[in-house]
């Protein structure tokens, strides 16, 4: 399923798993309770590293020992309790049992008898003969005698080695994955609930905002995501009556922007402007036009929070497939001081796959970035009532505490009916949050990302998105540094170490070729970097057919 960036082969690179914590509990089982608490007592499963794309606590192990008395009867058990990282939002249970061993061994036993003697008794006898003398007899008699008698002789005797109940258990991921940056947590998530994207308020029920409040009631909506501006150009739609009007109605609402990259400060001061009329949040909804822009990326970002401060919540609703948009700036979008929020677009019926393989796919790269993940689905277009089940479904699986809708004017009433609908169960699914693995010869953002945190943690190469020889040599040595595996592959559990690391801040330049060190005014390491020439040659696919959201009428949305 991982493809190589830059290539379309399948990746078949090995991944992080619980396998070893498994394999001590089964060995534990096998050679019995005092293997058993040899195992516990010696940590086995803790203090490792955790599932790679889980990013939760190390496993552990304990051993516990029952003992039960039936009548005369004494007998003992053993339980080994093992705790996994995390996985998904569901989390898993499993229980393995090793029997009872019975087994003959060798002994002794003592035998006791009986022995007969014979003793001689004498007994005298007196009386009188016919004169009345007196005479003296003496009587001898034999009298048998048993004494016990005790011997040692060999036999056999019957050991029960207890059984042992091994118990497997991997809780429930937590909602949110903690950000590896200094990035500002906002006070509040207005994404954590369900959510309907409008692009044209008035193809949306008329633009009649008593009908778009009430049809939200209706069907669980929480949030609604209004377009605010398309490039330069402010859309009259979105304003501060619209938002207060909303907000009578328990409605939160955000604006969201669609940014081109080609007057960043300009589309900054547009966002500003949305935040500033009293939007929950604000969405950049950045695609095709934004690659290989890292320079504007970067002139947006800067601006953005120098006009609406760091902690307030801002999303990215990008390309879901990381790996097919080499030079797409997501280190810069979801960076430090970037969005604190991941909204990819799993338009899965356009992009022609199923809900599941969209999942997979799109949680393998963009969990790398370690933001909160809040899927993005489609609402137009030929749809199965069970595909749009399915996604809510599949969301709650991966962890996802909310979801929104693409979008109010596209979709008919019974798309907003199979959004409230009650989702079945999955059944025998395995959430994998494993992140893809990357390696020499990969260009690429997530490449950009890794130097970054490598640069983080003490390796100063250059941060130019190709994984060279002295990117592979850096990782190998971090790899060293914590006792994984040298092989020079960035893979899950070397992802889950080197996300730990705080990145370093990257500025980027077009003037000059050499990177040069400098000291940033909050105290921290930032580098100048010239955009790689490569970028501009990348090769990059669309899996959307369109650039969605792309510009519409400002004219029609008018109020």
């Amino acid at each position: 399923m991982a493809r190589l960036l830059g290539d379309e082969r399948l990746e078949s690179l090995p991944r992080g798993s619980g396998a070893a914590l498994l394999a001590a509990a089964v060995t534990a089982a096998c050679l019995g309770p005092a293997a058993a608490i040899a195992l516990a007592g010696s940590g086995v499963g803790s203090g490792g590293t955790g599932l790679a794309g889980g990013g939760g606590q190390s496993g552990s192990t304990t051993t516990t020992i029952l003992t039960t008395t039936t009548g005369t009867t004494v007998s003992t058990s053993t339980i080994v309790k093992i705790t996994t990282p995390c996985s998904g939002s569901l989390g898993s249970s499993n229980t393995t049992t090793a029997p009872a061993v019975t087994t003959t061994v060798p002994t002794t036993t003592t035998v006791t008898t009986t022995a007969t003697t014979d003793t001689t008794e004498t007994d005298t006898e007196t009386g009188t003969d016919t004169t009345g003398a007196p005479t003296t007899t003496t009587v001898t008699t034999t009298v048998p005698v048993t004494t016990p008698v005790t011997t040692t002789v060999p036999a056999t005797a019957t050991e029960t080695t207890p059984g042992i109940t091994t118990v497997t258990t991997t809780p429930a991921c937590p909602t949110t994955t903690p950000a590896p940056s200094a990035i500002a947590v906002p006070k509040t998530n207005p994404f954590n609930r369900r959510a309907m994207w409008i692009w044209e308020m008035h193809y949306s029920d008329g633009g009649n905002v008593a009908a778009i409040i009430a049809q939200a009631k209706r069907y669980g909506i929480g949030a609604v995501y209004i377009k605010s501006s398309d490039g330069t150009s402010w859309w009259p739609q979105f304003s501060r009556e619209l938002v207060t009007e909303l907000h009578e109605a328990g409605l939160k609402v955000c604006a969201w922007q669609y940014v081109y990259g080609q007057h960043p400060l300009a589309e900054a001061n547009l966002g500003s402007r949305a935040a500033h009329d009293g939007a929950d949040c604000l969405v950049i909804d950045a695609e095709s036009q934004y690659q290989s822009r890292y320079i504007a990326a970067q002139t947006y970002i800067t601006q953005l929070r120098k006009l609406i401060g760091k902690r307030y919540p801002v999303g990215l609703a990008g390309f879901p497939y990381v790996d097919y948009h080499l030079s797409f700036p997501y280190s810069v979008f979801l960076g430090t001081n970037g969005a604190q929020y991941n909204l990819p677009q799993m338009y899965w019926a356009d992009i022609g796959t199923t809900v599941p393989f969209i999942f997979a796919h799109t949680y393998e790269y963009n969990e790398i970035y370690r933001r909160p993940i809040y899927p993005l689905g489609q609402l137009w277009g030929k749809l199965s009532a069970t595909s749009i089940e399915d996604f809510d479904l599949y969301a709650k699986a991966y962890g996802a505490t909310g979801v929104s809708w693409w979008d109010w004017q596209s979709a008919p009433l019974k798309y907003f009916s199979d959004i409230t609908k009650t989702p079945r169960q999955l059944v025998s699914y395995n959430v994998n949050k494993t992140p893809a693995s990357v390696f020499r010869g990969n260009k690429g953002d997530l490449v950009i990302w890794a130097q970054q945190h490598l640069y983080g943690a003490g390796f100063h190469i250059a941060v130019d998105g190709q994984f060279g020889p002295l990117t592979q040599a850096a990782v190998k040595s971090f790899q060293r540094r914590h006792k994984l595996t040298a092989n020079g592959v960035i893979n899950g559990l070397t992802w889950d170490a080197l996300l730990k690391v705080t990145p370093v801040n990257v500025r980027w330049t077009r003037h000059g070729k050499q990177t040069v060190a400098v000291i940033a005014r909050d105290g921290g390491t930032t580098l100048d970097e010239p955009e790689p020439s490569w970028m501009k040659r990348a090769r990059s696919r669309n899996e959307l057919h369109r650039d969605v959201g792309e510009g519409g009428s400002a004219d029609v949305a008018k109020r």
